[in-house]
């Protein structure tokens, strides 16, 4: 349909260095930010409650947090035992040396011992609104424990990244490529909204747009038509991978403000730990976590962050959790078909499950690009189906053909066989740049497709998994922002919560708590962790 511009607007193993690295990486964010004398706080963990900083004192650009000159220390030299809390202190100040009036920083703060494969991300990180914040650690491990905080986004460069966000949310460019048989493709922009961004060396005269609107969920895609080729041949989606045209309308000041993660100077030792009870390694809670099932309440312990790492395996805090050998798993994904719906993170759980765990299954690749088309994989011998399917629009990637495009909330519509199937879901990492309002509508709709398949097929099991950590560049941090998936990730686990039998594993944790620091796509161990997590909600016996 054409519109008027004025009708709408890799394997650990393989990896012998890996066993041999420090802790490094910007990692493990705080669960919550508690603010003094009133508590922020969702039945799903989070990091930060993000502050009206303005509320308190105005914010000055001129002078913003520096992880130069901000430091943290240890408050007390009490020795540890194990299942302590430790307190760290956390005291921002700006690029002249002064302390800061006011918080909303945004900190990742984690404890870490190198030679045991420890790690664990703060359980809470209290902000005073005074510059100064506290860390705050529960000791799962003895030995020596070393503390590090990153600078995240300052105060500052939150209240910039706001305003971008609702101001510009149609920031990131995308191009679809128009051909018609035996001519040469022709590139225009698409985006959410007919309202995006046309880079001012193209000029469009009488422009018209083709709608590209899914009929059944209502989502919104549009790109410029061409002036000699119809809509219908609109056959591949691209990035166009130009994120900097939001500096035309921000200042340089602005501009400078929104960095790269930044480590803040340590005037705090390591720390020794000992053993309470000749015990080395603690859960450190009252009573034994209750087996994993898909739907259960929510039983973390209060100011707690989701578990942590000891020897490289780890240890949730939600529900007691285990690793599985091969026969087990294949015994318990008999006869199931297991769906694999979003982004690339989840990708790789596909690729876990077909390579590592379902060795010798026979591998389809039913589309032209491989990584967003469907795949399957299937396991002859126990009956066992797997199928990956990306979301649809908006996608950054250099290739991705139309026809192979299919929203979630479809594909989920077309599920009969419920009672021998799982679902498993993400999507947050091309959601980074819109605003929220667009991401939640999202969410809603692939909500209520959960909810028409249980109420057709009820024992269905439906997994959410959260958000990840990534690492940035500098020239994309103000386009891809830390902070941006962190509030994604927060609609996420709002949005997903309270439908039965759905459980939203928190893999934000246990990329964050890990030595092998920040990665989009986080390392096979990593995901290997992740997916025994998802095995202990799908394996065990209550399930």
């Amino acid at each position: 349909m054409e519109l008027e511009s004025s009708e709408v607007f890799s394997n650990l193993a393989a990896d012998a260095s890996f066993h041999n690295q420090s802790f490094r990486g910007f990692v493990a964010p705080a669960i919550a930010y508690r603010h003094h004398g009133d508590e922020y706080k969702t039945p799903t963990p989070q990091i930060a409650k993000s502050p009206d900083i303005r509320r308190k004192v105005n914010i000055s650009l001129d002078f913003p947090t520096s992880p130069q000159f901000s430091y943290y220390f240890v408050k007390s030299n009490k020795p540890y035992n194990l299942c302590d809390t430790l307190e760290v202190s956390i005291e921002a100040r700006n690029t002249k040396n002064e302390s800061k009036l006011y918080g909303g920083d945004f900190f990742y703060a984690w404890i870490h011992s190198d030679e045991l494969h420890a790690s664990a991300a703060a359980d809470e990180i209290v902000d005073h609104f005074n510059g100064t914040y506290t860390a705050k650690f529960r000791l799962h491990w003895t030995g020596q424990v070393k503390i590090a905080i990153v600078l995240i986004n300052s105060a500052e460069a939150i209240d910039v990244l706001k305003r971008i966000r609702e101001n510009f949310p149609a920031r990131i460019s995308y191009n679809g490529q128009f051909k018609a048989e035996g001519q040469t493709p022709v590139s225009t922009p698409c985006h959410i909204t007919t309202d995006m961004y046309i880079d001012p060396k193209h000029k469009f005269a009488n422009m018209t747009f083709c709608n590209f609107t899914d009929e059944k969920t209502g989502f919104p895609w549009f790109c410029v038509k061409p002036a000699l080729l119809s809509c219908d041949t609109y056959f591949i989606h691209t990035s166009a991978w130009y994120d900097g045209y939001v500096g035309d309308f921000i200042s340089e000041k602005e501009v400078r403000l929104i960095t790269s993660p930044k480590e803040v100077a340590s005037l705090a030792s390591p720390i020794d730990v000992v053993p309470s009870n000749n015990t080395a390694v603690s859960k450190c809670v009252a009573k034994e976590l209750q087996t994993c099932v898909v739907g259960a309440t929510e039983t973390r312990p209060d100011d707690s962050v989701a578990g942590f790492y000891f020897k490289d395996m780890w240890h949730s805090l939600v529900c007691h959790n285990r690793e599985f050998t091969p026969p087990e798993i294949r015994k318990c994904l008999q006869n199931q078909t297991l769906y694999f719906l979003g982004d690339s993170t989840i990708r790789q759980w596909y690729e876990h499950f077909a390579r590592v765990i379902l060795k010798g299954t026979i591998v389809e690749k039913l589309a032209e690009n491989i990584y967003f088309g469907l795949n399957v994989a299937t396991d002859e011998v126990h009956d066992i189906h797997l199928k990956y399917l990306f979301h649809g629009y908006p996608i950054r990637e250099n290739k991705v053909f139309v026809k192979d495009m299919k929203y979630i909330p479809n594909t989920i519509d077309e599920i009969e066989h419920g009672n021998s199937v799982v679902i498993l879901i993400t999507i947050w990492a091309h959601f980074g740049g819109t605003n929220l309002t667009f991401y939640r509508d999202r969410l809603y709709k692939i909500r209520d497709s959960i909810q028409r398949l249980k109420s057709r097929n009820p024992s269905t099991r439906v997994l959410i998994k959260s958000a990840n950590t990534q690492v940035l560049e500098d020239e994309v941090v103000r386009d891809r922002a830390h902070w941006y998936y962190w509030s994604v990730d927060q609609v996420l686990r709002e949005t997903m919560s309270g439908i039965d039998h759905v459980t939203i594993i928190d893999v934000w944790d246990m990329t964050i708590g890990h030595r092998s620091g920040f990665h989009m796509h986080p390392h096979s161990h990593v995901i290997a962790q992740e997916i025994n997590m998802v095995l202990s909600f799908l394996c065990s016996a209550d399930s």
